[in-house]
């Protein structure tokens, strides 16, 4: 039992220089080798205490040991993480006891955490994301730049837009060696070539279906590079829904067409002439068919009238045409609708 630590319970307030003693004392008993966890439990009650009590240089001296300690007590833990700055760096930067919840929490409280965040050894998608959502070049360049972060297609479109103008952030990437096929292909899509040169270092294995077929010196046709590219995709199974949408972005009709033909099961000028007759039906029952997820197909559709192969709505509306579209259709019954329209020629 800890009595000997810890005073009786006078209802009085412990003060300052004595609550640092004991709370110094604590953390050195608790680092010393793994403890079980009743009695860790109970340091636990003790130490928050008299750590909230302390003054600030104290609970500094306590951060840094506990944040090294891996079975450290976790409301300890947790109280330094949320206090000054100045004390909670090395918790923030190292302690492995601050759960998922307690991180993206830490997240929210400024930049300075954040900036600390982002050099822990290990960083989850979801802390990623998190980090990345407040689109601070700073942070962003130092997580970019750790090795134990992992980085997902949100990360990437959330910030496409910062490294596609910003040099650091590129070099950053790069730094990493290798990147997230996810992220890059999303970085890809929403970049195009500000980024093709990064990618071509750290991750060439997405540009080979993303990046386009120019017309070699023999003038061969592009469409017929469309046709094998797409035909070679598929057979190894490779050929999906993403690439048309990156395709599409990126102006590659050539490609996107063949693509979305061996997706749906249309001949390339079946699609072509039923996205003529009604541009904007057509391609949202094609991104049903290809089993686009509901966001991606009010991208396919935005990308479609940047091209001028489909008029543009309001985005409300838009999204609006998407989501009951998506309700009364299934892949199949979209399928079939866009065979329907392709053969006879008539809108329903």
């Amino acid at each position: 039992m800890l009595r000997s630590t810890s005073d009786p319970l006078t209802g009085q307030t412990l003060p300052s220089e004595r609550a640092g003693r004991k709370a110094l004392a604590l953390t050195d008993l608790c680092t010393l080798r793994p403890l079980p966890e009743p009695v860790l439990s109970e340091i636990d009650t003790h130490l928050t205490r008299f750590l909230r009590a302390a003054e600030a240089r104290v609970r500094t001296r306590a951060a840094l040991k506990l944040s090294q300690c891996p079975w450290a007590p976790l409301e300890a833990i947790r109280a330094l993480a949320f206090d000054a700055f100045e004390i909670s760096t090395p918790i923030l930067e190292q302690s492995e006891r601050l759960k998922e919840q307690d991180l993206m929490a830490l997240a929210g409280l400024g930049p300075q955490q954040r900036m600390s965040l982002a050099k822990r050894s290990a960083i989850s998608e979801a802390l990623a994301e998190r980090l990345s959502s407040f689109r601070e070049p700073a942070c962003l360049s130092r997580l970019f730049a750790n090795m134990g972060a992992d980085l997902n297609a949100h990360c990437a479109e959330q910030t496409a837009d910062l490294i596609k103008a910003d040099s650091l952030l590129q070099d950053a990437l790069s730094g990493r060696g290798k990147l997230e096929v996810e992220f890059a292909q999303t970085l890809y899509a929403l970049a195009g070539d500000a980024v093709h040169g990064l990618l071509s270092d750290v991750c060439p294995e997405v540009l080979p279906r993303l990046s386009g077929l120019e017309k070699d010196d023999d003038g061969e046709d592009l469409d017929g590079l469309g046709h094998s590219l797409s035909r070679q995709l598929q057979e190894h199974e490779a050929l999906n829904a993403e690439d048309v949408l990156r395709a599409t972005q990126n102006g590659r009709t050539d490609i996107s067409d063949h693509a979305i033909a061996r997706l749906t099961g249309l001949e390339p000028a079946d699609w072509r002439q039923a996205l003529r007759r009604s541009p904007v039906r057509v391609s949202l029952l094609a991104a049903r068919a290809m089993a686009m997820n509901i966001d991606h197909a009010h991208l396919f559709y935005e990308a479609l009238c940047n091209q001028g192969r489909a008029h543009p709505l309001p985005t409300n509306s838009a999204k609006r045409a998407v989501g009951e579209l998506y309700q009364q259709y299934s892949r199949d019954s979209a399928r079939q609708a866009l065979h329907r329209m392709s053969a006879d020629g008539s809108i329903h």
